[in-house]
């Protein structure tokens, strides 16, 4: 009883630092349209968040208006570069205010020359003078694509389709067919992700979280003003009321830090334990691994894409769709009716597709933080793109993420250039085709409010403090954290267990 009075004093005034970023962060991380409009400078944050080259999935890819002129979008929004005079310019007015809401995840140019931009929060258009908003149903745009004066925009759920050549563009949502390999489950880590998160119970369950996290920043701060009672009342001698004020405070934390911990411990363990397997190392476990999806969870949906489509492309030649997902590449039928999985997949991590790029009739190329890969679907072959050698699945665990980490993709009739994640433009042929970061693009791109939560949230922020040490925090503290909980238990049920006899 002795070690775990002194482990829960010690071990949670530690602690209390780490429960109070997590637990805000998480709040933040849980409501991301709400927050979309805050911006954070990245000139007060540290090295591994200045972009540089590119970096940082600054941009995920081009198009060329013209031989002179094109247009880089990504995280930065959209901007316009002038070749012939080597100049930028702000191609984001109509999106709404904040970085989050000009993130954008596809680019396209019809062939009747409309211009479409897909981004986290909807799907927009410009006019000529400013993007704007097309009325959806569904925002999470994540790709646009044209086949037949068609314009097929991809959603995490649904596939939406429209005559381009309509001055208003009326949008058909398609409830993408179930697989031929469909088996009612769900990762294991998307399961894990929206338990942590309370998504799996829609509103219900995310507010239920924020509850829980709320009730983390309480115990932290009644548990310090518990820790530093004594020194307060020695400074308060010499004054009786302000004594008898922080006396009242002492009691009020020592009362309501025991009542709350005990009715919440089960539901604050559990919060915990889930948060621990959605990073490495322990991710690593579970980045695999498939379970059955939870009933009367938004997993149960009847759409069996529920939340997983991620990039889309069609093949002329044989007139079939690929479709990428969280679960795979698939193969769709031009009718939409039926879709069934590739036999041979190319490598994609965990945290979804970059790149998506046809290179002829037979080959496409395919990007992620796995890496940049040569996708042949028609004879199952995949080489690794940038080292010209044939991919092997690995057996058994690997890291979910590759060596290079390839956030996006560029190229032009001269050049072709990836961009990493951690070093930027990289070139891969002919000569280069992408200026250094200008100071307008730099000062115009700060970090979401959203974005820096994920960092605190992922422990990432204090790789730059501690190295690749960094990965261990969240696992360290998450068992230490269980360990308070339930040392914070015990103690409270011996004591009261004592008053009853």
């Amino acid at each position: 009883m002795k070690f775990w009075r002194k482990y829960h004093k010690w071990a949670g005034i530690v602690l209390s630092f780490f429960l109070l970023l997590f637990a805000v962060s998480g709040i933040i991380l849980n409501h991301r349209s709400l927050f979309s409009n805050i911006d954070v400078p990245r000139s007060i944050l540290s090295s591994s968040y200045q972009y540089k080259n590119w970096n940082n999935a600054a941009l995920k890819g081009g198009i060329d208006l013209d031989s002179t002129t094109t247009l880089f979008y990504g995280n930065v929004g959209c901007w316009q570069y002038d070749k012939i005079n080597d100049q930028w310019t702000d191609f984001n007015i109509g999106f709404p205010n904040g970085i989050d809401n000009r993130k954008i995840s596809k680019l396209l140019l019809t062939q009747n020359k409309r211009l479409f931009a897909g981004t986290l929060f909807g799907l927009y258009e410009y006019n000529g003078d400013k993007w704007q908003a097309v009325g959806l149903l569904e925002d999470k745009i994540t790709d646009i694509i044209e086949v037949n004066n068609q314009l097929h925009v991809l959603t995490r759920d649904h596939l939406l389709t429209a005559n381009v050549t309509n001055k208003q563009v009326e949008f058909r949502p398609l409830t993408l067919p179930t697989p031929s390999d469909f088996n009612n489950k769900s990762s294991l880590f998307k399961t894990i992700w929206i338990l942590h998160s309370g998504e799996a119970f829609g509103t219900f369950g995310k507010l239920l979280v924020d509850a829980l996290a709320i009730v983390l920043i309480f115990l932290a701060i009644t548990g310090l003003i518990w820790f530093t009672f004594p020194s307060l009342i020695k400074k308060a001698k010499a004054k009786l009321k302000p004594r008898k004020r922080k006396q009242k405070a002492f009691k009020f934390s020592v009362e309501w830090h025991n009542k709350i911990g005990y009715y919440t411990v089960i539901l604050l363990i559990f919060t915990t334990f889930t948060g621990i397997f959605l990073r490495p190392p322990l991710l690593i476990a579970i980045a695999n691994a498939q379970v059955p999806r939870i009933p009367f969870t938004v997993l149960a949906s009847e759409n069996p894409w529920y939340n997983q489509l991620r990039s889309i492309r069609y093949n002329s030649k044989y007139d079939v769709y690929f479709v990428s997902t969280s679960k795979g590449m698939y193969a769709l039928t031009a009718d939409y009716k039926e879709m069934v999985k590739i036999p041979h997949q190319p490598p994609v991590s965990v945290m979804g597709i970059n790149a998506f790029e046809e290179i002829d009739a037979e080959n496409y190329l395919v990007g992620s933080f796995s890496g940049l890969y040569l996708w042949n679907p028609f004879a199952n072959k995949t080489l690794n793109y940038l080292s010209g050698k044939p991919y092997s699945a690995p057996i058994g665990m690997s890291r979910p993420i590759g060596q290079n980490m390839v956030s996006g993709y560029y190229k032009n009739s001269g050049s072709e250039t990836y961009f990493d994640y951690n070093s930027g433009h990289q070139l891969l042929g002919g000569k280069a085709n992408m200026p250094n970061m200008p100071s307008k693009v730099l000062t115009s791109a700060p970090i979401s409010l959203w974005n820096l939560a994920l960092e605190v949230h992922t422990a990432r922020i204090f790789q730059d403090l501690i190295g690749a040490f960094y990965i261990l925090i969240i696992p360290l503290s998450g068992l230490a954290t269980i360990a308070l909980l339930i040392s914070g238990w015990w103690i409270y049920l011996k004591r009261f267990k004592r008053k009853i006899n």
